[in-house]
């Protein structure tokens, strides 16, 4: 967590996205490949937000889809 910057709070997220984009096979895998520095904390978080961020878009036919009913 020193090496990469990320935060307790952060490390659950962080260990998601890797597993969900295949880039680690397992929590373990995940942590020894934080640890080793494979991956940028700045970048990484970036790369975070981005995969849950919703567009604006999917929101608005979602709420077009509510009204409907």
């Amino acid at each position: 967590m020193q090496r990469t910057g990320i935060n307790r709070t952060d490390l659950v997220g962080v260990l998601t996205y890797l597993i969900r984009t295949k880039q680690a096979t397992s929590q373990g895998d995940a942590i020894n490949k934080l640890e080793s520095g494979e991956f940028d904390g700045v970048n990484l978080k970036e790369k975070l937000i981005e995969y849950y961020q919703v567009k604006l878009s999917d929101l608005e036919d979602n709420e077009e889809e509510v009204d409907k009913t």
